[in-house]
Formats: structure tokens, sequence, C-alpha cells
């Protein structure tokens, strides 16, 4: 079974970030980061089913790989042009 390790945006209470596993509270931190690097490390012991998803100041909660990588988007085609985006 796949594991999902969720990290919110903002903090749980307004001082702690939790991370959620499988849609249940597993532990808090006492930030973003911390919390991040606990997921990456949780999701890379439990192997490649494992993913984490990471909630951004939009409110879009964005997958990754165990491996803290994108997903590869399957609609892009090789040899296509890629977007560019201009980021700030």
């Amino acid at each position: 079974m796949a594991r999902v390790y969720e990290i919110p945006y903002l903090p749980e209470d307004g001082v702690r970030w939790p991370i959620r596993v499988d849609g249940l509270v597993a532990d808090y931190f006492s930030s973003r980061f911390e919390a991040l690097r606990a997921a990456v490390n949780g999701a890379a012991a439990d192997g490649g089913g494992a993913s984490i998803r990471v909630e951004g100041a939009d409110g879009v909660w964005r997958p990754f790989g165990s491996d803290a990588k994108r997903p590869f988007d399957a609609s892009a085609k090789p040899g296509e042009p890629r977007p560019m985006y201009v980021v700030r």
C-alpha cells in the first residue's frame, strides 16, 4: 500500500506544522522546513510507492515522489517545446 505524506502551507494551530500520513496526523514540527524534511525522509524509507503532497501558498496541493521530485508529466510529448513560465 502506498503511503501519502501531506504538509500544509500554514501551521495547524498557528505554531506547529503537522505531517499527515494517509490523512492522519503523524507528528508535529516547529517549522515547515523540518516537517518537509521529515516527510521526505519517511517517504524515502517507505520506498518508491510513497508520495508527498505539499500545499502551496495558493492553496493548491502539489504531488512529489518519494525522492522529492515532481512526478513525470505524461502529457508532454518528446520533441515538443516546453512552455516557459516567469517565476518571481
